[in-house]
């Protein structure tokens, strides 16, 4: 973080995420585009990822903004609050350096634990080569995803540790949760939306459909009860 002098003006300069619209004006935070290259811009793919979050864009995503951006996704009250509580106190401490419940965005790569596909490498930039690996692993069948079945397999062939597979199962199973699709019925993670949960576009995209999701609901009583328990869920 700096502070740049013009004339009496003091501008603050925070994320590298955001873009400077003209001299001397606030600064506006650019998510990424759907198809951009996940290790394009200032920022790597990791810290993109998580940018998401960080809602006021000063670099530290504090655990009411976890909780915030979880129930932008589409989660419940209850389960927002229980994940932004375990994401936050095991991500706080590993990147702050310190006891903190703060996720520190610059170095969030020292958050980084086992048991991971690798797409992320310890700078948190995205690999390629791990990515169609990963696929070329684990996509027994060939139609671009990833079922339940094929994710236990990538589980068991990541695994070097308990806590980091731990870990992995819940955030694969979060993330197919949000992100999965419905295919011959069974819920997939699509090749493409990895692709964007790398590039950090993914999360954008969900908040949009979830918010004309809600907005689109029929009012009726049923509809009132059925919404009001997925919220505090």
């Amino acid at each position: 973080m700096s502070l740049q002098a013009r004339g009496r003006r003091i501008v603050r300069r925070r994320n590298p995420g955001r873009t400077r619209l003209a001299a001397g004006s606030p600064a506006r935070f650019v998510p990424p585009a759907p198809r951009s290259a996940p290790n394009s811009g200032s920022r790597t793919a990791l810290q993109k990822h998580i940018d998401f979050f960080d809602t006021d864009h000063d670099g530290r995503i504090t655990l009411s903004e976890t909780y915030c951006g979880l129930r932008r996704l589409g989660l419940g009250a209850a389960r927002s609050a229980a994940f932004a509580g375990v994401i936050n106190a095991a991500l706080g401490s590993s990147t702050s350096g310190s006891a903190s419940l703060s996720v520190d965005a610059e170095r969030i790569h020292a958050g980084k634990h086992g048991s991971d596909t690798g797409v992320y490498d310890a700078s948190g930039r995205f690999s390629q080569t791990r990515f169609r690996r990963l696929f070329a692993s684990y996509d027994a069948d060939g139609d671009g995803a990833l079922d339940t079945v094929e994710l236990n397999r990538m589980y068991a062939g990541s695994r070097t540790d308990l806590m980091g597979h731990l870990g992995s199962r819940a955030e694969f199973g979060l993330l197919l949760d949000l992100a999965g699709e419905e295919r011959n019925g069974k819920r997939v993670l699509t090749r493409e939306r990895l692709l964007r949960f790398y590039n950090g576009s993914l999360f954008y995209q969900l908040a949009e459909e979830v918010a004309a999701r809600r907005a689109s609901r029929p009012v009726t009583l049923r509809g009132a009860v059925e919404s009001g328990i997925r919220e505090i869920y």
